[in-house]
């Protein structure tokens, strides 16, 4: 893996984690969603801390974990109350998003063997998850603004039955 994968691969690989997840993706866009409005700085600094926890525990070799489980239930929970409108209390839009941030470490093993690149990718991981919440809030935010709540609404609900559907699988096997 050498000094290319240092500075390179490992960085990119973990910036690029968070949306190639889809539990990860599915749970970004349903925090997003729920944080288009009031509540997109404390969710954001709920999630990034989270992830930082969840990060720390994966690089301190915490083993398995339902993390990938709890993933989708939040995202259900975030679909569910951003389709129905619900106007979440801003402790429980912060609470879904440290719990999010704190699976999306645990659910974020390093792919790298190398200890060097193994860290630099669970920085890029914390970096990238970071970035994209703060991307799909904006969007979700600039798309409410237009008159697009419907849009909005129907992506909520798509992200819901999504999560629901893969839970119940995974559940059933």
């Amino acid at each position: 893996m050498g000094g290319m994968a240092f500075g390179g691969s490992a960085m990119a690989a973990g910036l690029l984690h968070p949306l190639v997840m889809p539990a990860h993706l599915l749970v970004l866009i349903g925090l997003g969603i729920v944080a288009r409005g009031r509540l997109r700085v404390p969710m954001l600094a709920a999630f990034a801390m989270g992830l930082a926890g969840g990060l720390g525990a994966i690089a301190q070799g915490i083993g398995e974990t339902p993390a990938a489980d709890v993933l989708l239930g939040i995202a259900a929970l975030c679909g569910i109350t951003a389709a129905a409108q619900w106007n979440v209390p801003s402790w429980l839009a912060g609470l879904l998003a440290f719990c999010g941030g704190v699976a999306v470490g645990l659910d974020s093993p390093p792919e790298f063997i190398a200890l060097g690149d193994a860290i630099v990718m669970l920085i890029g991981t914390g970096c990238g998850g970071v970035i994209a919440l703060a991307m799909i809030s904006l969007a979700a935010g600039f798309a409410g603004r237009l008159g697009q709540g419907i849009a909005l609404r129907i992506a909520a609900s798509w992200i819901a039955a999504i999560a629901i559907l893969v839970l119940a699988l995974r559940l059933a096997g």
